[in-house]
């Protein structure tokens, strides 16, 4: 009986994504200028991953590399820590700026992919050239769910750290092959129930941002939303998750292996199919919640009108009984 209910659950997981393929060919020109576009906003900020940050943690661990082999009392020995200290501050004000314009990247494209499947699902008819204002104009509510989440999704990572250091300092106590053997498959046992349970909380999350987008509300009450209608499709999400995950994961590790001795302009290359990849999974991912947001709508729409007829049922034959 197992068996056949988790079929039925791969059966509607399978039907959301044969859904959420299907919107990109109702309205092609729509999702493809919207998933166009800030791919190549992406494609900009791995441009300057690439040309800037990289160089400068480059530098930054040769200049430290070569401090050890210097003697301390000499000039030469101030003046590369000097160097090392305003190389690192450059890395950090480039990481700043990385960051917040990857955020803002991010942000913008969740706008307009959410917004773009909402409308095509539901058919509506608009000019593509106001399609921009349509979406930029409610970005202060996922904004602010959009932090909150940064803030939730921090924090489990900081608590990952927790768990994870104690087992460094204990294992590195006693050094022996063994123990770092035991230490790495307790650290990637531990690493799997993090992703695992990740993917539980990123339903409400992805969830809470549709919400802030096509409603009007946004923060802790989005998240309070979405756990509410999510009812009856956590374990559908939850596996569209791993999905997702697993295959994102497994085109990181693709741009992690290529091999740097090649060419320049292979591994550019090389790596900006795969960012591109990347991205176009997290956007189909999005498609799909877009979807998924529709249909709890609806499922709970039915619970409503099931409860309305469960009232209507009692009231009548409490009639029924008093006449």
């Amino acid at each position: 009986m197992a068996r056949f209910s988790f079929l039925n659950v791969l059966k509607d997981v399978v039907a959301i994504l044969n859904e959420s393929r299907k919107l990109f060919l109702k309205n092609k020109k729509l999702m493809f200028s919207v998933l166009v576009f800030p791919l190549l906003l992406n494609c900009l900020v791995y441009f300057f991953n690439l040309f800037v940050i990289v160089p400068e943690i480059t530098n930054l661990i040769l200049e430290s590399s070569l401090l050890p082999t210097t003697d301390p009392t000499s000039p030469e020995y101030a003046a590369r820590l000097m160097r090392v200290f305003a190389d690192f501050r450059q890395f950090v004000g480039h990481s700043y700026i990385f960051t917040a314009v990857s955020s803002i990247i991010n942000l913008f494209s969740v706008l307009v992919i959410v917004h773009a499947s909402a409308l095509t699902f539901k058919d509506e008819k608009f000019k593509i050239k106001d399609f921009p204002a349509l979406s930029l104009k409610s970005w202060k509510g996922p904004l602010v769910t959009y932090f909150y989440i940064a803030l939730f999704s921090l924090g489990f990572g900081f608590l990952f750290f927790i768990i994870l250091c104690p087992l460094l300092l204990f294992s590195t106590q006693f050094g022996s092959v063994a123990n770092i053997g035991f230490l790495a498959v307790e650290a990637g046992a531990l690493l799997i129930i993090f992703a695992v349970s990740q993917s539980y909380f990123a339903i409400y999350w992805n969830l809470s941002m549709v919400i802030s987008i096509l409603e009007e509300t946004y923060g802790f009450q989005a998240l309070g939303k979405a756990a509410k209608i999510v009812k009856g499709m956590k374990t559908k999400l939850f596996l569209l998750n791993l999905f997702f995950g697993l295959l994102a994961f497994g085109l990181a590790q693709i741009l992690q292996l290529i091999n740097l001795g090649r060419s320049f302009s292979v591994t550019l290359t090389t790596g900006l199919v795969l960012v591109c990849l990347v991205f176009a999974v997290r956007m189909f991912q999005l498609v799909t919640y877009t979807v998924a947001y529709f249909q709890c709508k609806s499922l709970q729409g039915k619970d409503v009108e099931s409860l309305r007829d469960v009232e209507y049922m009692a009231l009548s034959s409490t009639t029924t009984l008093m006449g």
